[in-house]
């Protein structure tokens, strides 16, 4: 059932420890913030104060409940959400927390959601990792403990990172093992995210390279209508993308126009030609970021109602 494969894979106590560091340079990320600080603006409709709300629920919900479950999870319930139902998803929560929350609040509830996963997890050994639970979020479904576990990693890790960008904030910074631990799934992400049609039509070997800290290279070779990925620079490849870690998180999350990336050399790439082939492989996929207000969420599910009876009145 499981098919997310993480390139390198650590033991239960190194991810847990890893897991545990993360989550102890977050709440040092946030400890700067004073009392006026939490309404600072992160990007178009979030404050900072929705980082940790949002990072709660996601634990919670998500990954802690996914490993109390295991295998217990009716046939109605196996069911994946697509990219626009997530955003909704995310939007609903928002609509349902309760109003006044406050900063410390929030904190709370985020410290109870990594509470749940340490209590998931406290019973298993390094070999339940490999057990299956399901996450309906794109690319993932029936996944093992370990990737769920990762998961949460890379989600609090990418948050970090986009807080670190909103707060201007230079003085905290992700270690460099933790930065690479983070890449090496979503680079892993890149194999469950990938066109299965164009890949059975096309032969493409990339490598995805980062700099600074904790940056490194992984190659994904597209053949035979799947797609492998591996850490280290494959010898020849037909495509090489650098750049940092930061500017990754930037163009996947909407903070940066991947465009103008390349066009100011904060991305660089050896191949031009196979670009466009890169992108059919891999269609642009948002990392996860800020949902809209309650205002769009209303505009949309209006949206869903009348584009039926309109095409039904046609």
């Amino acid at each position: 059932m499981a098919t997310f494969t993480i390139p390198v894979p650590i033991t239960r106590a190194a991810l847990l420890a890893d897991l545990e560091g993360l989550w102890q340079r977050f709440d040092e990320l946030v400890g700067i913030l004073g009392t006026d600080d939490w309404s600072g603006k992160h990007g178009q409709h979030w404050t900072f104060t929705d980082v940790p709300y949002h990072l709660a629920y996601f634990d919670l919900e998500v990954i802690a409940t996914a490993i109390k479950r295991g295998l217990d999870v009716p046939a109605s319930e196996q069911v994946m959400r697509n990219e626009e139902e997530q955003d909704t998803w995310n939007e609903i929560k928002f609509t349902q927390r309760p109003k006044g929350i406050t900063p410390k609040a929030c904190l709370e509830l985020m410290q109870t959601g990594r509470q749940a996963i340490r209590d998931a997890v406290a019973g298993l050994n390094g070999a339940d990792l490999d057990r299956h639970v399901f996450i309906p979020l794109v690319g993932l479904g029936w996944v093992s403990v370990r990737v769920a576990l990762e998961t949460s990693y890379s989600h609090t890790w990418n948050h970090f990172m986009q807080l670190r960008f909103w707060m201007k904030c230079t003085a905290v910074k992700s270690g460099p093992a933790q930065t690479h631990h983070a890449l090496s799934y979503f680079m892993a992400s890149f194999a469950q995210d990938v066109d299965l049609e164009q890949a059975s039509q096309t032969r493409l070997t990339t490598v995805m390279d980062f700099s600074g800290p904790g940056g490194g290279a992984w190659t994904l070779h597209v053949a035979g209508g799947t797609c492998s990925v591996s850490e280290g620079r494959a010898e020849h490849a037909d495509l090489v993308i650098i750049q940092s870690p930061e500017t990754f998180v930037k163009t996947r999350t909407g903070i940066q126009n991947p465009l103008l990336a390349l066009l100011t050399g904060s991305i660089k790439v050896r191949g031009w030609q196979n670009l466009g082939t890169f992108r059919k492989l891999f269609p642009f996929k948002n990392l996860d970021f800020a949902p809209a207000t309650e205002g769009m969420l209303e505009v949309r599910m209006i949206a869903r109602i009348e584009m039926p009876l309109q095409a039904s009145a046609a």
